[in-house]
């Protein structure tokens, strides 16, 4: 009988040899800090499951920038992602909020809201076929320009980039007056240098990464709106896993969650608190008038997008959030932004 064991064994061994691999994409350039903790996440699901579960990254945009990772998402040729928010806002449209002009201005904003509202991002997502297995803040954005700029009108003059899968940014940056010029991620850089923009408006992580910091000489640090990072998984690839590699996957998420969020908040103060200097890019002084017309034109604008891209129930329980926030820590509270 012992042949009939045989077909048996083999079987085994072939399912031991081939590992369930999920399909990863993140535009990060490799060798970056997102890239390289993306990896460790990927080590880390790999020795939870005993080599079960394997990810493999596709870095660089080399499965397209989000736009066209989404569309393979949905397809099926990727199983997951790891987004600048812009693809999970097609799962989870309420997280667009971070990006209406002017509504967060620093990191524990953006956490107390993301805490208060993680729920339904992942309800909105678990509807449209997604798991978010980790959102984490990665940063207001901000100006970076090749000349110096001292007010709302000058800032009005200068021709920036914005990235054209932020549709909520750029429509908001348009309402404000900002002369924006929306280009794919990576045609940001040789823009510049072509001369066809003359500032970039982003995070200050992205500009160290992308070398948008080696080119501008300039910064203005007023935050016009805030950048989510999350990681992303679709149902079909994750239900394809055993209940105890659902909960590695989780475990592994939480913990580059928690890197990302310290690792964010370190690059942040590092660049604006001296790298950029250093760099040659010099931190241009924000007048009081300055800041409060650029924050009032922020609250015009959110007021002529209405409910275009979040309802006004989210917009309302957002500001609601703040407003108890701000009134309990006045000293962080950023001025004019409401």
């Amino acid at each position: 009988m012992r042949w009939l064991w045989a077909p048996l064994l083999m079987l085994s061994t072939v399912a031991a040899a081939d590992p369930v691999v999920l399909r990863m994409a993140s535009v990060a350039p490799s060798g970056s800090p997102w890239a390289r903790e993306l990896a460790n996440f990927g080590r880390q699901v790999e020795a939870g499951t005993a080599g079960e579960v394997r990810v493999r990254w596709y870095f660089n945009a080399v499965a397209g920038d989000e736009e066209e990772e989404w569309r393979r998402l949905q397809s099926g040729q990727l199983d997951g992602a790891a987004s600048g928010q812009m693809l999970c806002e097609q799962a989870a449209p309420s997280l667009r909020i971070s990006h209406l002009p002017g509504t967060f201005q620093d990191r524990d904003e953006a956490a107390l809201v993301l805490g208060a509202l993680q729920s339904v991002f992942e309800r909105e997502a678990h509807g449209a076929g997604y798991q978010i297995l980790a959102l984490t803040g990665l940063g207001p954005s901000l100006f970076l320009t090749r000349r110096p700029v001292g007010s709302l009108d000058e800032l009005r003059k200068v021709r920036l980039w914005r990235w054209s899968f932020d549709r909520v940014g750029t429509v908001g940056s348009k309402e404000m007056g900002l002369d924006v010029s929306p280009l794919p991620l990576y045609e940001a850089g040789p823009a510049f240098s072509a001369g066809r923009i003359d500032g970039f408006v982003g995070i200050p992580s992205a500009a160290l990464a992308f070398q948008w910091s080696a080119q501008a000489r300039y910064l203005v640090d007023l935050r016009v709106d805030y950048l989510f990072g999350c990681l992303v998984v679709s149902e079909r690839a994750f239900s394809r896993l055993p209940p105890s590699h659902q909960v590695t996957l989780r475990e592994a998420a939480a913990k580059l969650r928690e890197r990302y969020e310290d690792m964010g908040r370190r690059i942040d103060d590092s660049l604006i608190g001296g790298l950029f200097q250093r760099q040659g890019i010099t931190v241009l002084p924000v007048s009081e008038a300055f800041r409060a017309e650029f924050f009032a034109a922020a609250r015009v604008a959110r007021e002529k997008m209405g409910d275009r891209f979040v309802s006004k129930e989210l917009l309302a329980r957002v500001q609601s959030l703040l407003a108890d926030y701000r009134a309990e820590h006045p000293t962080r509270a950023g001025s004019g932004s409401r």
